[in-house]
């Protein structure tokens, strides 16, 4: 029997009520287990947004599978409907966390198609449309991490990369270009930026895209071979040549290196 929670959202910014009755915060579901149907009530607004993300993202990891049901919802800001992308953003990577919503209401189902939330949260016409199809891939599933400035961080990246395109069932060609790329990106950040670095993947239908955020100020070098005899600096070459495209992008802070890659 699937467990249901009722939820009002003038309520989920009140850390002292216990609206998650049932199992304690340490038992993390699995894919065999039945999915937790969130109620929710209430306005969903930029107030109530954020606890809710907060909240949802804590039930996802707690029991894996939500099903958010928005019948008793009254939307006051169109913006508010991205905390669903948002939590299962932040809980962490498909199928890991599973979040659906039940959108009955015709209006607030397309907002959450247009709005691009329907990518990360499949969008359903009813609960027990959720409930059958809380199993299927989304769209769009993407995972993060965050390294420091260590000698381990280009290997842990690759790991978490292989796992991830294990999980999505990306080729194996697509899977080691993508290795090849967070290992050299990671590796600028620690040997040549000196800078902690966040790393995310992002897989659609037909691509796969790498992306390695640093906060160094120096600008990349261009991208060119080094001399045979070079142990060093082949690393946006070889980011290049496996790449369908990439780029840079700037920030006051540091920069962004990103690779698309087909799958």
């Amino acid at each position: 029997m699937d467990t249901r929670i009722e939820l009002p959202l003038e309520q989920t910014g009140d850390s002292g009520a216990d609206l998650w009755s049932g199992a304690p915060s340490e038992a993390r579901g699995d894919r065999g287990s039945s999915p937790t149907v969130v109620a929710l009530s209430g306005p969903l607004s930029v107030s109530t947004a954020r606890p809710l993300v907060a909240r949802l993202c804590a039930l996802l990891r707690r029991d894996g599978a939500v099903v958010a049901d928005v019948s008793g919802v009254t939307l006051t800001h169109s913006g508010a409907v991205h905390a669903f992308s948002e939590a299962a953003a932040q809980a962490g990577e498909w199928p890991d966390v599973r979040l659906a919503v039940a959108a009955p209401d015709v209006t607030l189902a397309a907002l959450l198609v247009s709005s691009r939330v329907a990518e990360r949260v499949p969008v359903h016409p009813d609960v027990p449309s959720a409930l059958d199809h809380i199993d299927d891939r989304p769209e769009l599933v993407r995972g993060w991490w965050r390294f420091d400035v260590d000698a381990r961080a280009p290997g842990d990246a690759r790991q978490h990369v292989r796992r991830v395109c294990g999980l999505w069932t990306v080729d194996e060609d697509a899977r080691e270009a993508a290795e090849i790329v967070v290992t050299e990106l990671v590796t600028n950040a620690v040997e040549h930026a000196g800078s902690r670095s966040v790393v995310e993947v992002e897989r659609r239908a037909q691509s796969l895209r790498v992306t390695v955020r640093d906060f160094d100020l120096v600008p990349l070098p261009d991208v060119h071979l080094p001399p045979p005899t070079s142990p060093r600096g082949r690393g946006l070459a070889m980011v290049a040549a496996v790449a369908a495209t990439w780029g840079v992008e700037a920030h006051r802070d540091g920069k962004t290196v990103w690779a698309e890659l087909a799958v």
